[in-house]
C-alpha cells in the first residue's frame, strides 16, 4: 500500500560522530491522524499482559509464559474477544473478561504520554492534522486518558455503545472529518492494527514494541515501521505544499 521506508547506510561506529540516520519522506501528510492507545500513545502493553496473565492463569488455569504469550500473540482486539479466540467458547471467558476490565483502571490510570509524543502531536497538529484516538479499550478508560492527557484530541473513540476500533470508527472518522480514508493515517503497536487497516486501504505506520519491527515486516512489506511514536515525523514532509511543490 505505501513506499518502503528508505534510511542511509549505517556509520561505522568506530570512525564517525556523524547523528543517526534519518528515514527519508515516504508518507502524504495525513488529513487525520487515528492513533491506537495501548502501546502507541502510552506504554501500557506490559501492564495489561500482566494483568491478562494473572486472570488467564487464575481462572483457566494455564501456565503464565503461555498465558503471556497468547495474550500477546491476539492484542489490538478486546479483551473478551481475545478470550473467545484462545478458549473458543469456554463458560469462563465471560468472568475473566469482567476481572480484567474491573482492575484496569487502577493499573493503568496513571500511565502518561511521553513527552516526545505529545510533542508530535502538537506538530502535527500545527502541520494541519487531525489527531484521532482509536482504541479497543473501553469508552470511559479512553475518554479519562484523553482528559488527562494534556492534549486536546480532536476525536476519542473507545470500545462500546456500538463503537469499536475498526471499520466503526474509521466511519465515525470519515463522517466527523469529511475525509477520504486515502487522506487518514493510522498508527498503532499490534498486528491485528495493521491488518484492519490493510482491510480498509487505509495508510499504516506500525509502531515496534508490543511486536518487533521483523514481525511487522513479514506480515505487512513495504510497510514504514517506527520504534518510537516520534519517528513519525521522520515519514512525512514537513506540510502538505512541500509534497505539491
Amino acid at each position: 500500500m505505501l513506499g518502503t521506508t528508505v534510511t542511509s547506510n549505517r556509520p561505522d561506529v568506530r570512525n564517525s560522530v556523524a547523528t543517526p540516520p534519518r528515514r527519508v519522506a515516504c508518507l502524504a501528510v495525513p488529513k487525520v491522524l487515528l492513533c491506537d492507545l495501548d502501546g502507541t500513545l502510552i506504554d501500557t502493553m506490559p501492564i495489561l499482559a500482566d494483568l491478562a496473565t494473572e486472570v488467564m492463569t487464575g481462572i483457566h488455569g494455564i501456565p503464565r509464559a503461555l498465558a503471556r504469550e497468547l495474550y500477546l500473540a491476539t492484542c489490538g482486539l478486546p479483551f473478551v474477544e481475545q478470550l473467545e479466540d484462545i478458549f473458543p467458547d469456554d463458560p469462563r471467558n465471560s468472568t475473566a473478561s469482567d476481572l480484567f476490565e474491573s482492575r484496569k483502571p487502577a493499573r493503568c490510570g496513571a500511565a502518561r504520554m511521553p513527552e516526545d509524543t505529545r510533542a508530535t502531536l502538537h506538530e502535527l497538529r500545527a502541520r494541519g492534522v487531525r489527531i484521532a484516538v482509536s482504541s479497543n479499550n473501553g469508552r470511559k478508560n479512553v475518554e479519562t486518558f484523553a482528559s488527562l492527557s494534556g492534549f486536546a484530541f480532536d476525536l476519542v473513540m473507545g470500545h462500546g455503545d456500538g463503537l469499536a476500533k475498526g471499520r466503526p470508527h474509521i466511519e465515525l472518522a470519515e463522517r466527523t472529518f469529511c475525509v477520504d480514508r486515502q487522506e487518514m493515517l493510522f498508527v498503532g503497536d499490534s498486528l491485528h492494527d495493521g491488518e484492519i487497516a490493510y482491510l480498509a486501504k487505509i495508510p499504516f505506520v506500525g509502531l515496534a514494541g508490543t511486536f518487533a519491527k521483523e514481525r511487522f515486516t513479514l506480515r505487512f512489506p513495504g510497510q514504514p515501521v517506527v520504534g518510537r511514536f516520534a519517528e513519525i515525523l521522520d515519514l512525512l514532509p514537513t506540510s502538505r505544499a512541500a509534497v505539491a511543490g
